[in-house]
């Protein structure tokens, strides 16, 4: 699974890599998006790519309450799952991070690893939107991040690693006619050698905190 991510680039960068108009949003680097929190990510309207905020947690639009939400989605049953394959066909979007975290179990103990891509810059993965409403409650805006198997770099640590879309492949992963057959090549495995792994401190643990400390190499 994918349960927390970094996205420290600055709002120029972002705006840039991602080629959409300039943020109507407060925007600011985090080390440590957790599930519930609200994030940037890339969609495709009428007007062409936008960013925007959704929380990350994607609640059906056929659910009869709001709860946390789906958090992931696995890329090998994304269209064929009730309460992803509407979304999947319809209303994918683009998670813009520059790292993700994940955790090894042990004996008695679960440590984090930061992975950051070893040729740096921004990652794009893969997601997929929902819009919730019920009378008398808000709008709901949220998110899942589909994962895969996890590829050579991952795989010591955790078996699943987020979807990542290649740069030149965002543009098909967020078109609305692109065939399945199209999407399903685009649900693997990064390389390996994608990523490189650091040991950071538990301080990850807790949704609170969100310096720049966290990607510091653990001691010991």
């Amino acid at each position: 699974m994918c349960g927390r991510y970094t996205l420290t680039s600055d709002a120029d960068e972002v705006v840039e890599v991602f080629d959409v108009p300039p943020l109507a949003f407060a925007y600011r680097p985090r080390y440590n998006i957790a599930p519930g929190q609200e994030a940037p990510v890339v969609a495709r309207d009428r007007g062409g790519r936008r960013m925007g905020l959704m929380r990350w947690g994607l609640v059906p639009a056929w659910a009869d309450e709001e709860s946390g939400g789906f958090i992931n989605a696995r890329s090998e049953s994304v269209a064929r799952t009730p309460s992803f394959r509407d979304a999947f066909r319809r209303r994918r979007c683009l998670v813009p991070a520059d790292g993700f975290y994940e955790w090894r179990r042990d004996a008695h103990a679960r440590t984090p690893f930061h992975y950051r891509p070893t040729a740096g810059g921004l990652l794009s993965f893969a997601g997929i939107w929902e819009r919730w409403k019920r009378p008398g409650q808000e709008v709901r805006y949220g998110f899942a991040i589909l994962t895969t198997a996890a590829n050579g770099d991952v795989a010591p640590v955790h078996h699943r690693m987020p979807v990542v879309v290649a740069p030149d492949r965002r543009e098909a992963w967020l078109d609305a006619g692109t065939p399945a057959e199209v999407l399903r090549t685009l649900l693997v495995p990064a390389p390996d050698g994608s990523f490189a792994a650091r040991r950071v401190s538990t301080r990850v643990n807790s949704p609170e905190v969100d310096d720049a400390t966290l990607l510091e190499a653990a001691e010991g």
